[in-house]
């Protein structure tokens, strides 16, 4: 019964209500006052129920249309919208990109990425926010980022985290600290030192403490994507009801979603190994670290702390690498063992919320290009 009805008809009783008169709403729609006026009794027609009471003087919503209105209004945005992106991502085009991520993140792996993005979608753009793990995860549930890269962190509602890569953990020590000429250090070895660290903000302070790892239960698996995760309920509700665009929209949807599960199936087995090699490294096991004397937020100031001697600190390989800290200020990055223990880090979006074409093109292009940038750090990727 549904079926006969297109976004025409939505369009038309948008602007009858808007107008309270069938002559304004024919004037804007372009067409004739008889032609709109059979357009909507057919809507009536359809759904069994008046949308508009009509008078001499006015015409004005019942109340089954004035419930309908900001259902239609929906209808037709996001209709607008899907078709936008769309064609935006069979031509490779166009859009806002906003990204929370880690500052190593940012500063080490980005920038190579971003420079070739911009060359291939001169429309793109893009808005770098710099946070620390817990605000990543934070601002991609408020929906105030994309997607976000960052390490793990304690479980939201309806967000995902997949693995991307990980770097070892190790100490960033003076040059003429005792631990400077070994090869590794154990986490043993750190206990009765001077320590200076990073705030329980932070995604390495988390992990520290044993949030996150491994076997997180924010970390979800690479589920079978479908049509209807790059659609939105409107789009499904108007293809359920055989709305012949909104069908269309569905099939180039599930096109995409093919395409994004064959790259996903390659990926997941790779990601597979990786996890075994995890829990062979221990990473699972609880370490305790020196009460700080100094705490901070910034892992460039925690570097200035390191290079005054106020103590040493434990980052990750990568974090440490920010701005080459080591090289300008005299540091060294040592390995610790006994056990190993590594960083995840990780794409972070919402489960419910698929993400624009544009903002999928670029989380491509930092999937396959990431892992062949010359990185000053050992990093797994995933």
């Amino acid at each position: 019964m549904f079926s006969s009805l297109n976004m025409r008809h939505m369009r038309s009783f948008v602007a009858v209500a808007d107008h309270g008169s069938f002559t304004a709403a024919a004037a804007e729609l372009g067409i004739t006052p008889p032609s709109l006026t059979t357009t909507i009794r057919q809507f009536e027609d359809v759904t069994g129920a008046a949308l508009f009471d009509r008078t001499t003087r006015q015409v004005t919503l019942t109340d089954t249309g004035e419930r309908f209105l900001p259902v239609a209004r929906r209808l037709i945005g996001d209709f607008e919208e899907a078709l936008g992106d769309l064609d935006a991502l069979s031509r490779g085009i166009g859009g806002k990109i906003t990204i929370a991520a880690a500052p190593s993140v940012l500063t080490r792996i980005l920038p190579a990425v971003i420079s070739r993005f911009v060359v291939d979608h001169p429309d793109a753009r893009l808005r770098l926010d710099e946070m620390n793990a817990g605000e990543v995860h934070e601002a991609v549930a408020a929906s105030a980022a994309d997607f976000g890269i960052a390490g793990e962190w304690e479980p939201l509602p309806d967000i995902a985290f997949r693995p991307l890569f990980s770097d070892r953990f190790g100490v960033l020590c003076r040059v003429d600290h005792a631990f400077a000429s070994q090869t590794f250090v154990t986490w043993a070895e750190l206990s009765d030192q001077p320590f200076v660290g990073l705030g329980p903000e932070s995604g390495t302070s988390a992990m520290m403490a044993g949030v996150g790892g491994a076997t997180s239960s924010n970390q979800t698996r690479q589920s079978k994507q479908s049509g209807s995760d790059f659609t939105s309920s409107a789009i499904k509700d108007a293809a359920a009801l055989g709305i012949a665009e909104a069908r269309d929209v569905m099939q180039q949807a599930e096109k995409l979603a093919a395409a994004q599960n064959k790259l996903a199936d390659i990926r997941a087995s790779n990601a597979g190994k990786s996890a075994k090699s995890r829990s062979l490294a221990g990473n699972d096991t609880p370490i305790t670290l020196p009460r700080p004397t100094v705490e901070t937020s910034n892992t460039l100031t925690l570097a200035a702390m390191v290079a005054q001697g106020v103590g040493i600190t434990v980052l990750p390989e990568l974090a440490a690498r920010v701005s080459d800290m080591t090289r300008d200020k005299g540091l060294v990055f040592v390995p610790l063992s006994a056990p190993v223990r590594q960083r995840h880090i990780g794409i972070i979006t919402r489960k419910s919320k698929s993400l624009s074409p544009i903002a999928s093109l670029f989380l491509s292009e930092v999937r396959d290009q990431a892992a062949s940038l010359d990185l000053p750090a050992a990093l797994e990727w995933y």
